[in-house]
């Protein structure tokens, strides 16, 4: 672990002498491929710690995206910029150290601090004057909810005396409370995902970030609510198990209602923000149901969605940079246009309602099956979900590449890189397929 984090460190130094982009982005997929040879030897995976940090079954792929999509982050750089390659590194290691944490104060130190590259990418390289109140919404948000957490924390470690996983696993399952507190200890998770009710922020948080602070958000961010609810659902499992009913009833019907709400969008990221939220959602339902299953499949769908969205991101990016708009109406008829795009814009859009033959429909499945296991009349709810999720992409899909074209295109010409990034975000969603036993 400790080798992993000085590579980063040494990287942050390389960049005053080294000037090619292409050397650091190759070092982050050198470092995912390494950690997946690390994977190999999974048996004895949790022993490969230092005093506050390991590799377990549920951080290691969350850790090897993260090098992924950090990779692809300094691949949409077109130079050189010093202060942005320092960020990207800096938020590699801090989220790297988030997700190797076995220690609960550690936990919550790196939960908070990676706040902080968040809000720096949206504030000072966003794209429109609104930039300033979603960062601060995002600020707010997490801040404010998060300190209940922190007080109970330290209640907690007086009922354990200890704040590692490891030993409250086995003390913490007797920790009673009530559905305040529930609420309290969950929220800084929940807000993280987000929850529906509660995530107003992202989208626009979304629309305000540069196309790279867009794609950190969705691929590994939003993962660290859900990584957080692992975390705390093993500790509290009677507790939550008791309360958890409420949190599952919001997360249906929040998908449902925001699904039907992405028809509405007129702009492209927003709607692509608001399908995440549909996909959180659905993933929060699948863990509350607490079954195995439930588990395995939400992790599944973390690293589905993390590499589908980010691509999707991507490629709103790319056609904002020859319109100089994100709107629907102004990108149509793109087909004519950029017709090597529309390719890749069908592949992911597929991905996005779970097309068989890509990762995405393997975590969908697998939910499905759990939710309906847990209740069937949760059938008719679903039913409207997945409906409604394949309508928003092909809603997306076909709006943007076919109809009258109305916007002059700035330049036309494809770059090589380009299609080097979309190769490179859609490749693990469809070879991952091949081994799935990796995620058991």
């Amino acid at each position: 672990m400790m080798k992993f984090i000085g590579f980063i460190i040494f990287m942050n130094f390389m960049l005053f002498k080294n000037n090619m982009i292409m050397f650091y982005y190759n070092l982050c997929y050198l470092s995912s491929l390494m950690m997946i040879f690390n994977y190999m030897f999974k048996d004895n995976i949790y022993f490969n710690m230092s005093m506050m940090f390991s590799f377990d079954y549920y951080s290691i792929w969350l850790i090897i995206l993260n090098s992924w999509v950090i990779g692809l982050m300094m691949m949409c750089l077109m130079k050189k910029e010093l202060m942005k390659m320092i960020m990207f590194i800096n938020l590699m290691m801090i989220l790297m150290l988030f997700f190797s944490s076995i220690d609960l104060l550690v936990f919550y130190m790196w939960f908070e601090i990676s706040l902080i590259p968040t809000f720096m990418l949206i504030i000072y390289w966003g794209l429109n004057k609104e930039r300033t109140s979603a960062a601060y919404y995002l600020m707010m948000y997490m801040l404010f909810i998060s300190f209940p957490f922190l007080l109970y924390m330290f209640n907690m470690y007086f009922y354990s005396m200890s704040f590692k996983f490891s030993l409250m696993n086995l003390v913490m399952n007797y920790y009673h409370f009530n559905v305040w507190s529930f609420i309290m200890i969950y929220m800084a998770f929940f807000i993280k995902m987000p929850i529906y009710l509660l995530h107003v922020w992202l989208p626009k948080a979304h629309v305000e970030a540069p196309v790279y602070g867009s794609m950190i958000l969705a691929a590994i961010l939003l993962k660290m609510g859900s990584y957080g609810l692992i975390r705390l659902m093993e500790m509290l499992l009677y507790s939550s198990i008791k309360y958890m009913y409420v949190i599952f009833c919001i997360g249906i019907l929040g998908s449902m209602l925001i699904s039907v709400l992405c028809m509405a969008q007129i702009d492209m990221k927003s709607l692509v923000a608001y399908s995440s939220v549909v996909h959180m959602n659905l993933m929060l339902c699948s863990m509350g149901t607490f079954f195995k299953l439930g588990f395995i499949s939400s992790y599944i769908m973390m690293i589905s969605h993390g590499l589908c969205s980010s691509g999707l991101f991507y490629m709103v990016n790319l056609y904002y940079e020859r319109t100089s708009s994100r709107l629907l109406i102004l990108n149509k008829g793109m087909l004519s246009k950029l017709p090597l795009f529309s390719m890749w814009w069908f592949l992911f859009c597929a991905a996005n309602f779970s097309f068989p033959f890509s990762l995405n429909f393997i975590s969908e499945i697998l939910t499905l099956g759990v939710i309906l296991s847990w209740d069937l009349i949760l059938m008719i709810y679903l039913f409207i979900i997945c409906f409604f999720s394949g309508a928003y992409s092909l809603y997306l899909y076909s709006y943007v590449q076919h109809g009258h074209f109305y916007v002059e295109l700035y330049f036309i010409s494809s770059l090589f890189k380009e299609f080097m990034v979309l190769i490179i975000h859609f490749f693990p969603l469809i070879f991952m397929l091949l081994n799935l036993i990796m995620f058991m």
